[in-house]
């Protein structure tokens, strides 16, 4: 195998709203071993004492019944909380602290520029953390997920990803399919080549999963068809994920808008400078390829 399992011992969770709270924490049970911790962690920001006040006493309650939520699925959890000034901020330190190698976050509402700049919770922990990090945005009970889908590019993703999807999927039971997507413009890849590399990744997993190539005008149109009937979505940042305007990329964020399942997004620990330098150089070396053919 290329890859080892992921043995997280500390997982941190950020836990800011009642209704993916729990969610969050499944998600945790679903790529971690019963000897993993989980941290559960709410962030008050620092305001005003009245509202301040307020705030703690809503963190705190979540922090605690999301413990308890935990604890009552057999899983060693403690409660955290904190005041900061800077929310995502705290949240790293407070990972690095703990010594977690997995953060999780939750996700609400559509991914848009405007809201990836202004939820700047996420997008800062997400090129602020040197550990691992998951973002959930979620859309069914995760205790119930009978499919998984994992879309692919033209390249083998890296083994974090697969590793995780290896972990997700023996945890949940539920039947996983690799999926790639074929454009009409694309001239470099053929079905063959895809057909290989689909095989290769199947390969590199305990697991038994389907595999499935998808003709489609647009990666974006083929995903759409491809992860139809999903209950969970495990994706990989696209080379774009470092620019503000994007949580994940482009395609990834618009898969997340429109699909009906649970999406995970999932970034393995990497420096945001070693991210931006690897897709952009993957992003000239693209635009090379295309003038050559020209």
């Amino acid at each position: 195998m290329a890859f080892s399992r992921p043995e997280y011992e500390n997982i941190l969770i950020s836990v800011a709203n009642p209704e993916n709270a729990q969610q969050l924490v499944r998600l945790a049970q679903l790529v971690s071993t019963k000897r993993a911790t989980l941290h559960i962690m709410n962030v008050t920001r620092d305001k005003p004492f009245p509202e301040r006040e307020k705030s703690w006493r809503q963190g705190s309650q979540l922090v605690m019944d999301t413990t308890h939520f935990a604890q009552r699925l057999g899983r060693a959890a403690k409660p955290l909380a904190a005041t900061s000034s800077s929310i995502p901020d705290s949240i790293v330190n407070a990972a690095e602290d703990v010594g977690a190698d997995l953060i999780i976050l939750g996700w609400f509402g559509r991914i848009t520029p405007v809201a990836v700049r202004r939820s700047s919770v996420v997008n800062k922990v997400l090129h602020g953390a040197h550990c691992d990090v998951t973002v959930l945005k979620s859309r069914k009970d995760l205790a119930g997920v009978e499919k998984v889908v994992v879309p692919v590019g033209p390249n083998k993703p890296r083994p974090e990803r697969l590793a995780l999807a290896d972990t997700l999927l023996e945890h949940s039971g539920a039947r996983g399919e690799i999926v790639h997507v074929l454009t009409e413009g694309d001239h470099e890849e053929t079905q063959e080549d895809a057909t290989a590399l689909l095989k290769e990744i199947a390969g590199l997993l305990t697991v038994e999963v389907e595999t499935r190539t998808i003709h489609a005008k647009s990666v974006l149109e083929g995903l759409l068809t491809g992860t139809r009937g999903a209950d969970l979505i495990l994706m990989g940042p696209g080379r774009e994920w470092v620019f503000d305007r994007f949580l994940f990329g482009r395609t990834a964020d618009n898969l997340t808008n429109r699909v009906e399942a649970s999406v995970v997004m999932f970034k393995g620990s990497e420096y945001s400078m070693v991210a931006w330098t690897r897709g952009l150089l993957k992003a000239l070396s693209s635009l090379v390829k295309r003038q050559f053919r020209i």
